[in-house]
């Protein structure tokens, strides 16, 4: 039993007049009724529309049965004993190395959101990211069909493929140029050079598809100005003047569809021999080869084309960036989960068991190439190991755009040479990388290689005198490699550095986070 008591008291402000009062009264009336004991709630459990039954999770279902693997490769049965279902794979791997920092990852910060089951499951099917602000990084199976262009009344749209403006610089004489001043269109196909300057009308066009399945075309901004072509025509440049700026930014904050976004000329939403080419999903249902999230942890992506499947390199740096990346049993997890997947009917619940039983990728674990990211442990070579580690643990701030940390690149297959280089970010200006000498090399001591055991971070930039922070920085505070991977970079350090030679780790240390088999007996006595 409880009860619920009146306002303490009630603040008339006499310039509101009887409406004020009115509604006061009305409120005190309704607190008035709720001094009454209210016996507690009858609850109906479960609630009715539910689905409950066979113990499944509200709103999701049952979940799933499938039989366990019971074979003997051991990266398998480690992974069915570490991430039995896709509620671990999200909550224990998946969040744990794509969603925890803010401004880094995908938690709300990042296309696509990954920090929760319900963000997870919506990944799949959607589409892969085009990432706007960075031609460069847009991938091209993941390009969309471009809006249309209609100039004036001749009948012809043309595909818009990227567009850039350039805003009007005072009053001055306007110089027609292909650099000028005007919201510039470039196109496949060739404009009708008869709109050379003349004003016209242009339409912009998108192709939108109803929830009946009817296509229909829908022209959804126009804009009239003088009309300027270039390159044959397929660079149009429409003028702007000074009081249009304001149209212009609206059209593009609205959103013009681009459908060559990264600007090589490949229009990548094309079928191709009757099967889609693009845009792929984030995650495509079955398909772990097809699906983004995969590309970007590989680095590239196969495709299969009349000639034979090729393998086509997918740009941006590799996931994770700033995490501890997956192991060989985790990537196992997602791959089978993702192989588990039903083309065309809903996910399962979460809490289902991954098949690893019926996963082709279990069948055969050699399937799963390109995604050893960083390596064997024990190799110090430069190809094999240590530029692959680097740009696991680095390259998310380190990523060779204009933003990159201390203007420094460690992603790519170009960055040698810079190591032999004085660090911009050394007050002494050491080298990153001394051949032969990991204590003399900047980039050793920012990562930590010389950290003795007790001893903090502080008194350890000390006497280092090293500026900022340790690396790699996870948002929360210094991440230190592994020590398998300390290891090798000494190793590749003392051993001269080379970026061809082959470079074995004396004495490289073990697994460090091995997982024992509660069947094996420890040997000797």
């Amino acid at each position: 039993m409880r009860s619920i008591g009146l306002l303490p008291s009630v603040t008339f402000d006499p310039r509101t007049g009887h409406m004020m009062r009115a509604l006061v009264l009305s409120l005190l009336s309704i607190l008035a009724a709720c001094t009454e004991t209210i016996a507690e709630p009858k609850v109906e459990i479960p609630p009715s529309g539910l689905d409950w039954e066979d113990g499944g999770l509200p709103f999701y279902g049952a979940p799933r049965e499938v039989l366990p693997y019971t074979g003997t490769e051991k990266v398998v049965l480690d992974a069915q004993e570490q991430i039995p279902d896709g509620l671990t794979l999200q909550s224990a791997v998946v969040r744990r190395s794509c969603g925890p920092l803010n401004g880094v990852c995908h938690n709300q910060k990042e296309y696509p959101d990954l920090h929760t089951p319900a963000n997870f499951l919506d990944s799949i099917g959607a589409p892969c990211n085009v990432q706007s602000g960075n031609p460069e990084g847009v991938f091209d199976r993941c390009e969309r069909v471009g809006d249309r262009l209609e100039i004036g009344e001749d009948g012809r749209r043309l595909e818009i493929g990227y567009v850039d403006f350039i805003a009007p610089d005072g009053d001055g004489e306007l110089i027609v140029s292909p650099t000028m001043p005007g919201l510039h269109l470039h196109f496949k196909e060739k404009a009708s050079m008869e709109h050379q300057g003349a004003w016209r009308t242009s339409k912009f066009i998108r192709t939108l598809v109803r929830s009946d399945r009817r296509v229909e075309d829908l022209s959804y901004a126009s804009y009239t100005s003088r009309v300027h072509l270039f390159d044959e025509g397929r660079h149009v440049v429409l003028e702007v003047a000074n009081y249009q700026v304001g149209t212009i930014l609206n059209l593009i904050a609205v959103g013009i569809e681009q459908g060559d976004l990264n600007r090589n000329g490949i229009y990548g939403a094309r079928p191709i021999d009757g099967r889609t080419y693009g845009p792929i999903p984030l995650i495509d249902p079955g398909s772990p080869e097809t699906s983004y999230l995969i590309a970007r942890m590989r680095g590239f992506m196969r495709r299969d084309t009349p000639e034979g499947e090729i393998i086509e390199e997918v740009p941006g740096t590799r996931m994770p960036l700033a995490n501890q990346p997956f192991n060989v049993p985790e990537l196992l997890a997602l791959f089978c989960y993702i192989e588990g997947l039903e083309p065309d009917e809903p996910p399962p619940p979460l809490s289902s068991p991954i098949d690893y039983r019926n996963c082709s990728y279990a069948q055969d674990t050699s399937r799963l190439d390109g995604l050893a990211l960083e390596g064997e442990p024990g190799d110090c070579g430069f190809e094999t190991r240590i530029r692959r580690f680097m740009a696991t643990n680095c390259g998310g701030c380190h990523d060779g755009s204009q933003y990159a940390a201390g203007g420094l690149t460690l992603i790519g297959h170009d960055f040698f040479d810079r190591l032999l280089l004085p660090s911009i970010d050394d007050p002494l200006g050491r080298p990153l990388i001394v051949p032969g000498d990991p204590e003399s090399s900047y980039l050793y001591l920012k990562v930590g290689g010389a950290l003795t055991a007790g001893q903090s971070e502080e008194d350890y930039l000390e006497q280092h005198q090293i500026a900022g922070v340790l690396m790699p920085y996870a948002g929360d505070g210094y991440r230190p490699l592994d020590p398998a991977m300390m290891a090798d970079l000494r190793a590749f350090i003392a051993a001269g550095a080379s970026p061809t030679d082959p470079c074995t780790t004396p004495n490289a240390p073990i697994d460090p986070d091995p997982v024992d088999d509660p069947g094996e007996e420890p040997e000797g006595d």
